[in-house]
């Protein structure tokens, strides 16, 4: 059990792993704009983690950084605007700060409603489909598109679970605050090996048809 490969020594490997790709996940993000180069990059390295490959977890997030950098970039800002856009209308309509009519919010609420889960599905996606996949902006996200409804009972079952998590670490920082640490410790990256054992399988299927990224 406590050899170099039996189960202890591994699963505290793993979470030493977790805990630095964290790190180097915030650390990245600092700057704002690189979120999605290193969402990207924490994508690509929690990929490798559901097979157990690669090696490093600093020269993978690193290798995956600097090559999507330039798409990623332009992805990532885009979606910080369109979901800030989102959240803002969103906000303004629940508080009244805007009025309407009350069939008028009625129909804006649901459509907001409908745009944010349609955000989310993709959010859950487009990243892993970037870290696995050489392709265009446009035909990325067409094909996280695709994915998502093609595979909308692990698509609602990844965004269950990942609405839930990040709720409880909200309500542990304000109820539960020793509970709170592990959530700053993991953090985000944690989400994405989990969703990572539901998209390696599906993006697998996809390699014969779209021309995967080396080394993974």
């Amino acid at each position: 059990m406590f050899q170099y490969d039996g189960l202890v020594v591994r699963s505290l490997s793993r979470i030493g792993d977790m805990i630095i790709l964290n790190a180097l996940w915030l650390l990245c993000c600092i700057p704002v704009v690189t979120a999605g180069p290193a969402t990207t990059a924490a994508q690509y390295v929690a990929l490798k983690f559901v097979r157990d490959e690669g090696t490093s977890v600093i020269r993978m997030f690193f290798h995956s950084f600097r090559r999507n950098f330039r798409q990623s970039l332009v992805l990532g800002i885009i979606a910080q605007v369109l979901g800030s856009v989102l959240v803002v209308d969103l906000w303004l309509v629940l508080t009244g700060r805007i009025a309407f009519s009350p069939q008028v919010r009625l129909v804006l609420l649901a459509l907001l409603w409908l745009f944010l889960f349609l955000y989310l599905i993709l959010m859950i996606y487009v990243w892993a489909v970037m870290a696995r996949f050489e392709n265009t902006i446009k035909m990325t996200v067409f094909n996280a598109c695709i994915l998502a409804i093609a595979n909308i009972r692990v698509t609602l079952m990844m965004l269950c679970w990942d609405v839930a998590l990040v709720t409880a670490a909200v309500l542990s920082a304000a109820f539960v605050p020793q509970l709170a640490v592990l959530c700053i410790i993991f953090g985000l990256p944690a989400l994405f090996i989990l969703n990572a054992t539901r998209l390696r399988p599906l993006l697998d299927q996809c390699a014969d048809n779209v021309k995967p990224r080396e080394g993974i």
